[in-house]
C-alpha cells in the first residue's frame, strides 16, 4: 500500500465570548495519524469529540491553528487542497426543486469532465447507491436517508481519491445496509481511501478496517475492527 495521508500535530482551538470574557475550547489537540490508499478508517468519538473539525481539516474546508495534513504526497496549505477529495457533511445541503439527478447533475459540472462522462458518472453514482429508481423524485421529498444516499452519490462523481464522510451513512441504517456495505468495500479495493466518523463503534465495524477513538480532541487508541479480524481468521 501507498501512504494516502499523513497528519501530524494537528491543533484547533475555537474562540468564542467577548474580548473581556474570551473563552477557548480546544477541539484538537497534537492529533497525528496515517492513512493508507484503499484503507477504510473509522473515527470514532462522542458528540464534541473532534470528529467533525477533523474531517473539515482534511477536507481543507477549515484551517488548523498548527500541524500539517498531506495528502498523496501533497500538503494543505492556504492557497492549495490536493485534488480528489470528496467530503460529505453530515447534513448535506441541495437545492430542494431539483431532482435528484439533476441535483447530481449540477454538481457533476463543477468537475472537469465531458458532456458524456458527466451524464455516465450520475448514472451510475445513482445505481451503486440505489437512487436510481428515485431519480425525478424531487430533493424536499426524499427521506433522511435518502438524503445520505444522495450525499455520498455526489462524493462518487468525479473519481475521488479519498471519501470523507462525516457520519453520513451513519444513524439511518445505510451501513446496516448490504449494498451500501459493498459499494463502501468496493470502493477501498480499488484504492480509495474511506474515512468514516460515527458516535460509536458497532456500525463502523462492517466497513472499517482501523478504528480511531478521539476523546476531546486526542487520539486515544488506534485499532484493528473486531469485524475485519473475524474475516481474516475465517
Amino acid at each position: 500500500m501507498h501512504l494516502a495521508l499523513s497528519v501530524r500535530g494537528l491543533n484547533k482551538t475555537y474562540h468564542a465570548g467577548s474580548k473581556s470574557r474570551a473563552n477557548t475550547v480546544p477541539a484538537l489537540r497534537d492529533v497525528s495519524f496515517d492513512v493508507q490508499a484503499g484503507e477504510a478508517v473509522g473515527l470514532i468519538g462522542r458528540p464534541g469529540a473532534g470528529k467533525s473539525t477533523l474531517l473539515l481539516c482534511l477536507a481543507g474546508l477549515m484551517r488548523p491553528d498548527d500541524g500539517s495534513i498531506t495528502w498523496f504526497g501533497e500538503q494543505i496549505t492556504g492557497h492549495h487542497v490536493p485534488p480528489g477529495l470528496a467530503y460529505v457533511p453530515q447534513r448535506a445541503a441541495y437545492y430542494s426543486f431539483l431532482t435528484v439527478r439533476e441535483a447530481l447533475e449540477y454538481y457533476a459540472t463543477l468537475h472537469e469532465l465531458s458532456a458524456v462522462a458527466r451524464a455516465s458518472q450520475v448514472e451510475r453514482s445513482l445505481r451503486d447507491v440505489g437512487l436510481h429508481v428515485h431519480a425525478t423524485r424531487r430533493v424536499n421529498s426524499l427521506s433522511p436517508s435518502m438524503l445520505q444516499r444522495l450525499g455520498l452519490a455526489q462524493s462518487l462523481i468525479g473519481s475521488p481519491r479519498a471519501i470523507l464522510l462525516d457520519e453520513t451513512v451513519c444513524g439511518q441504517g445505510l451501513l446496516f445496509d448490504k449494498d451500501i456495505i459493498a459499494l463502501l468495500t468496493q470502493l477501498s479495493r480499488r484504492g480509495i481511501s474511506v474515512i468514516l466518523a460515527a458516535p460509536n463503534p458497532v456500525e463502523l465495524h462492517r466497513i472499517a478496517a482501523r478504528i480511531i477513538n478521539i476523546v476531546e480532541g486526542r487520539v486515544v487508541n488506534t485499532s484493528a475492527a473486531p469485524a475485519r479480524v473475524a474475516e481474516r481468521l475465517f
